[in-house]
C-alpha cells in the first residue's frame, strides 16, 4: 500500500494519512485542540481565567503554583504538556486498536468511553500528585469534564484511528 496515500474520512477533516504517524498526529491534534477550546471556554466561565492563564495553569502541574503567574515561558510549556498529553493518549489508543477487538465493535462507543477513562486517569491520578493548587471537588465542572472529554477527546481518537485501520483491511 502506498504510505503517502490520503484517505478521505467523512468525520474530523479529510486529511487523515494512511501512515500510521500522521494518523497519530491527526488524532492527536485534533483532540489537542478540541480539548483546549473546550477547557478554554470552561475555565472562563468557572474561574475567569483567559487562554493565557488556563496554559499557565497546565504548566503548574509541573512548575507549581508560581507557573500561573509566569510569562510566556510558561504559557509555552502549558501548551507542550497540553499537547505531549493529548499525543500519549493518541498514541495508547493507536497502539491498542488492532490488539484490542473489543475496540473494533463500535468505534463510537468506544471513543466515549475511553474519553471518560482519560478524564478518570487525568482527575484520580495525574492532577492530584501533580503540583497545581489543590481545589474541592465539583460536581458540576465534574461532569462538564467528563462529557467534553468523552465527546472531544477519546471519540475524535477513537474515530481516526479506527478509519485508518478500516483501511488496511
Amino acid at each position: 500500500m502506498n504510505e503517502n496515500k490520503t484517505i478521505t474520512s467523512g468525520t474530523f477533516g479529510d486529511t487523515q494519512s494512511s501512515n500510521p504517524t500522521k494518523t497519530i498526529l491527526w488524532s492527536g491534534l485534533v483532540a489537542g485542540i478540541l480539548d483546549a477550546i473546550a477547557g478554554v471556554i470552561v475555565y472562563y466561565i468557572y474561574f475567569g481565567l483567559n487562554p493565557l492563564q488556563v496554559l499557565q495553569f497546565i504548566a503548574a502541574g509541573v512548575y507549581g503554583p508560581e507557573a500561573i503567574d509566569g510569562g510566556v515561558g510558561m504559557v509555552i510549556a502549558g501548551m507542550l504538556f497540553h499537547f505531549l498529553i493529548a499525543y500519549v493518549v493518541a498514541v495508547i489508543y493507536f497502539i491498542a486498536y488492532p490488539r484490542m477487538g473489543i475496540l473494533r465493535k463500535n468505534k463510537r462507543i468506544m471513543g466515549l468511553l475511553y474519553g471518560f477513562a482519560i478524564w478518570l486517569f487525568m482527575n484520580l491520578l495525574v492532577l492530584p500528585n501533580s503540583n497545581i493548587p489543590k481545589a474541592p471537588f465539583d460536581m458540576g465542572l465534574a461532569i462538564i469534564g467528563i462529557v467534553w472529554h468523552m465527546i472531544l477527546v477519546g471519540l475524535p481518537i477513537a474515530v481516526i484511528t479506527s478509519n485508518y485501520h478500516s483501511k488496511l483491511e
